[in-house]
């Protein structure tokens, strides 16, 4: 409980106080919307099931900016949310900071998350999202290391609900909540994909 009181005024303070400044990669601060994480997390990588059916990386380093963001083609309300504003921001971006930024959306609901269901669900948000599925056991390992509770009857997710922004030394570096405006998403992608 202390620490998802912690997370959510986290969270509070930087919806109040608009852009931070995170120093990363041993750069000078920069200024993000995002919530620094202090010290940043490594990023853990797992190989899921893809849109195609194929195993596919959580993780790629050919993308410098990754937003990682964990829920279920049946949610009613945060997951269209949060996936709605991140592909917002994605179209937001030059065609080369596209080429440098990585949407994806990892299922907390594998029973009914099929690759075709979540194929289906991604492409209408009209931005290349990474849907990945997989069985319940691959899943869980990877939940766990992100801090997703999911409670197996409902699929609700009880803690880690957030998107998380990964860096070009696939690090957690910034956590969003799933109503962050696109605005602010953009403006961190630019700065994490390194070109404008």
């Amino acid at each position: 409980m202390i620490a998802i009181a912690a997370g959510v005024l986290l969270l509070i303070a930087a919806a109040i106080f608009g852009a931070k400044t995170l120093g990363h990669n041993g750069a000078s601060n920069v200024a993000y919307f995002g919530t620094p994480l202090e010290p940043a997390k490594t990023a853990t990588d797992a190989v899921l099931t893809g849109t195609n059916g194929q195993p596919a990386h959580l993780l790629d380093s050919a993308y410098p900016a990754t937003f990682l963001f964990f829920g279920y083609t049946h949610c009613p309300d945060e997951c269209p949310l949060a996936l709605a504003s991140l592909a917002k921001a994605y179209r937001g971006l030059s065609h080369a900071a596209q080429a440098r930024t990585r949407i994806v959306f990892v299922s907390v609901d594998p029973a009914r998350d099929t690759p075709a269901v979540m194929a289906r669900y991604v492409k209408h948000f009209g931005a290349p999202i990474s849907g990945l599925t997989g069985l319940e056991a691959q899943l869980e390992p990877v939940w766990r290391q992100y801090g997703v509770e999911v409670d197996s009857k409902t699929r609700e997710i009880g803690h880690g609900d957030a998107i998380y922004a990964i860096d070009s030394t696939q690090r957690v570096v910034l956590i969003y909540t799933p109503d962050t405006p696109p605005s602010e998403l953009l403006a961190d992608a630019k700065q994490l994909a390194g070109v404008k």
